[in-house]
């Protein structure tokens, strides 16, 4: 009815809807019972058939059930028959694990007759099915099977390998192996059954190898963890260089002598060099042709010989990190070491070295430490040197300049490089780069204390040669920042330091990661330039000075009472004006020849900047020129001055643009003159630029170009 007592009146429109619908119900029931009384009777009829069914199945389950309870009654020795079976299961296991027994004694016996019978072939095949069955027990819950087949592999690996053992190096020494001492210079000529024989033991001790599931690693240093173990017939060809270099270098043989650590290293380097081509000769092909291409002989052979002078490095360094000499030498010699494997014997990269010795971290902090005491030592004694600024010869001489102290600091740089570029890890070679960049810095700024020291005229002391040199380094570094190994560090660096922040503010490492631009001199270049762009700017200031300090008489000359053009036979240079021109002409040659061209350019250029404003200012606005003045002046400028830059510029007038146009405003003629400052005087600032555009003046102010034509004595102003 709503909410208000208006809508009693709808009460009636209600009731007849109800009454509708109340008719509208019924007719259904209605039609429910007449006019469809068979769907109504066939729903009831088939409840009914239903009902029916559903007790026959559940008599037809009861007759099931009583049968089956029966049924167990009558057969109660079906749970006695089951627990024979499940014996009978377990005994034919037992029998199955005591037939595999039966079965690898048998190859046992069958082993052992073959070995009395010398027959090496049956030995091997046989060897390697019992290798393949214990590959294959690894994976089986019987462990005391397992390692019983594994301990009979052993067992007969380690007879089998020492009979083979014993016959190879027999053949080893008919064939004179190793070749060094008294055979190194021995011409193999083996006979070919030797050979044949070599190469048939070479195949058995490589299928005697024990699968690497059988083996427990023996670790006795965690250096030589990395060192992969390799296959027998490497071990024993090198047994016999390994006895030998035991021999000479440990105890107190002469030869192992701590100052020398050359020795070993230059040792294990020429047995390679003299070994491994008849390895890779001989042994390799053996090694492919029985489907053993994972091999790799020559690298195995190499890391083995590399091992023994790994070995003796770490026991030296441990020595040797007390006695800073003997450190530095014994790191230097691993180095020269660890290049000569990697470029001249092309030593996979894979594969360790003495470099991963010198990076454990106490070994790598004192390495470290030594190479900034010698680089800090190294540069001091370049920078003292006697010859420290000569300029060396070369055929760029007059362009580069290069100082002797550059070239040395260039190669004190280039030796670090080249002694942690091999280094694994980009930490460890990043903290090589901070010391790099740790050096230039230094080294600019003792190049500062001594420009300090130095206090006498600029051109005559160190600094050009100290602004040469800093010019070539940071050109060189400019060129070094974009080769492929500054890159990479680069790129490293960037990555350390977005990992870095990321972390501090415990946010996404890839929100850090942005485009990586510039190199990692970027920042030692921009402080050498600034440097540089100083120096130039003493030196031209310097310059500038001098030369202004012998214009005083041609600051001062009578310009409004010289004679003009027309009353003398010929213009000549001011006499005022020569000493001036004649230090300036000086100064220039000795900058050229000081500096090298770039440095030349930005400092002349400089210097014409100041002249040309010093002329305008101290000789033209100050002064008051009649015809023979300004024609005397635009003399001097055009004849004298222009010529001096002349001689190491083309269009040196372009460089003076202030006095250029003031020899114009000055040299107009006078009628030009007297209409050019009524229209500047009368017109606004932009309207007396266009003027003035329109005479050949640019850079000259309004302002000031009136007051250059007001300096003039023929002309008359208010």
């Amino acid at each position: 009815m709503g909410s208000t007592l208006k809508g009693l009146d709808n009460i009636k429109h209600f009731h007849e809807c109800l009454q509708a619908e109340k008719n509208e119900i019924e007719k259904s029931l209605s039609m429910a019972s007449s006019e469809a009384p068979s769907k109504v009777k066939a729903a009831v009829q088939n409840v009914e058939h239903v009902t029916v069914e559903f007790e026959k199945l559940q008599t037809s389950a009861t007759e099931v059930y009583n049968n089956i309870q029966k049924s167990i009654q009558e057969n109660n020795e079906n749970s006695e028959i089951q627990e024979v079976i499940d014996k009978i299961g377990q005994l034919d296991k037992c029998l199955s694990y005591l037939n595999f027994i039966k079965f690898i004694e048998d190859i046992s016996d069958e082993i052992e007759n073959s070995l009395l019978s010398a027959d090496d072939e049956s030995v091997i095949t046989l060897y390697t099915n019992l290798s393949e069955i214990s590959c294959q027990l690894q994976s089986s819950s019987c462990h005391h099977l397992v390692n019983y087949v594994r301990d009979t592999l052993h067992f007969w690996h380690n007879l089998i390998k020492e009979k083979l053992s014993k016959e190879y190096n027999d053949v080893l020494k008919s064939l004179k192996w190793p070749f060094c001492g008294t055979n190194a210079n021995t011409v193999i000529t083996s006979l070919p059954e030797i050979i044949t024989r070599f190469k048939i033991l070479t195949e058995y001790l490589l299928h005697l190898q024990l699968p690497d599931e059988t083996i427990k690693p023996v670790v006795t240093s965690v250096l030589l963890t990395d060192f992969a173990s390799v296959c027998l017939p490497v071990t024993l060809l090198v047994r016999p260089l390994r006895q030998r270099f035991i021999y000479h270098f440990t105890g107190s043989k002469l030869t192992n002598r701590q100052d020398k650590p050359e020795w070993f290293f230059t040792q294990v380097l020429t047995w390679i060099k003299d070994h491994v081509q008849w390895v890779q000769k001989y042994v390799q092909p053996v090694a492919d042709s029985i489907g053993f291409n994972h091999i790799d002989v020559k690298a195995e052979f190499m890391r083995a010989l590399v091992q023994l002078a790994v070995e003796k490095l770490h026991s030296e360094l441990a020595i040797a990190q007390h006695d800073d000499a003997l450190f530095a030498h014994l790191v230097d010699e691993a180095l020269g070491f660890e290049r000569e494997l990697r470029e001249a014997l092309l030593y996979p990269s894979s594969q360790p070295a003495t470099v991963f010795v010198l990076t454990q971290a106490h070994i790598f902090v004192k390495w470290i430490n030594m190479e900034k005491k010698y680089a800090t030592e190294k540069m001091d004694a370049i920078l003292n040197s006697n010859t420290a600024w000569q300029i060396l010869s070369g055929p760029d001489v007059n362009d580069i300049k290069e100082t002797e102290c550059a070239n040395a600091f260039l190669t004190l740089l280039t030796t670090i490089s080249d002694r942690y570029k091999h280094l694994p890890q980009p930490g460890h070679r990043l903290q090589f780069l901070e010391l790099q960049l740790e050096l230039i810095d230094d080294w600019r700024v003792r190049l500062l204390q001594l420009l300090h020291e130095d206090c006498v005229d600029p051109l005559a002391s160190l600094m050009p040669c100290i602004l040469n040199t800093l010019h070539y380094v940071a050109n060189v570094l400019d060129e070094w920042g974009v080769t492929v190994h500054f890159l990479q560090l680069h790129f490293f660096k960037k990555q350390f330091e977005a990992v870095e922040c990321a972390t501090d503010e415990g946010k996404d490492v890839t929100e850090h990661i942005g485009e990586i631009e510039g190199t990692v001199f970027d920042e030692a270049v921009a402080l050498l330039r600034r440097l540089e762009k100083e120096l130039v700017n003493e030196i031209s200031d310097s310059v500038a000075l001098d030369v202004k300090a012998k214009s005083r008489s041609y600051r001062t000359d009578k310009w409004f009472a010289m004679q003009s053009a027309k009353e003398v036979a010929s213009l000549s240079v001011t006499p005022s004006g020569c000493p001036m021109f004649q230090e300036l002409g000086t100064r220039l040659h000795v900058l050229h020849e000081a500096l090298t061209l770039p440095l030349f350019h930005q400092a002349w250029k400089q210097l014409a900047c100041q002249f040309d404003q010093f002329l305008l200012e101290e000789v033209v606005l100050v002064n008051h020129f009649n015809i023979g003045g300004a024609e005397q002046l635009q003399y001097d400028i055009f004849r004298n001055l222009f010529p001096l830059f002349g001689l190491y510029i083309s269009k040196p007038e372009s460089f003076f643009p202030l006095i250029k146009e003031a020899c114009v405003l000055l040299n107009i003629l006078i009628g030009s003159a007297m209409l050019l400052l009524d229209a500047l005087n009368t017109s606004d600032e932009v309207t007396a630029k266009e003027i003035l555009a329109d005479v050949g003046v640019h850079k000259i102010s309004p302002d000031v170009a009136i007051k250059i034509i007001q300096s003039r004595t023929d002309v008359i102003y208010e």
